[in-house]
C-alpha cells in the first residue's frame, strides 16, 4: 500500500492525513504482520504516549486498524481490510501467533466458523491461535 492509498483510506473515513497517522500506517504496512503496541511505540519515537494512544484509538474507531492479539500485557494491532468501516469490523479470519518467532498474523479460514449461544446475541467473535508458523516449523 502506497502513501496515496493510505491518504485515500483516511479521507474516506473523514480523517485528516496527519503525519502521525501516515507514519503509523506506513510502519504497520511495511512490517507485514501485526505490530505490538510496544514495537509501535519504539518505532514511532519521538511521540508522546498520549498522542500515540489517541492516534491508535481513532484509527480503531474508524475501522482502519483492529486489535489482532492480546498477550502478556501487550496488544498487537493489524490493518483492517477494505470491508471494515466505522460501524462494523468485518474479520473472517483468525489471529495466529507463532510461539517461536512471536509474529502475529491474520490468517484466512478454510472453513467459516459459526458460533451461536442460546439466549445470546453475538456481535463479534475473535479467535486467537498459537503454534508454529510456516517458517519456524
Amino acid at each position: 500500500m502506497k502513501i496515496d492509498a493510505i491518504k485515500e483510506i483516511l479521507k474516506k473515513r473523514n480523517l485528516k492525513a496527519t503525519s502521525n497517522r501516515l507514519n503509523l500506517l506506513m510502519k504497520m504496512q511495511n512490517n507485514g504482520s501485526a505490530m505490538s503496541y510496544s514495537n509501535i511505540q519504539n518505532t514511532m519515537q519521538p511521540i508522546d504516549r498520549v498522542t500515540l494512544y489517541r492516534t491508535i484509538e481513532k484509527l480503531k474507531e474508524k475501522g482502519i486498524i483492529h486489535i489482532a492479539y492480546q498477550s502478556n500485557n501487550d496488544v498487537y494491532y493489524a490493518i483492517c481490510g477494505m470491508d471494515c468501516s466505522t460501524d462494523n469490523h468485518s474479520h473472517n479470519h483468525v489471529h495466529f501467533k507463532c510461539l517461536k518467532c512471536k509474529t502475529v498474523t491474520c490468517e484466512d479460514l478454510l472453513n467459516s466458523l459459526k458460533i451461536s449461544l442460546p439466549k445470546h446475541e453475538i456481535h463479534n467473535v475473535a479467535v486467537n491461535v498459537n503454534g508454529l508458523c510456516e517458517i519456524c516449523r
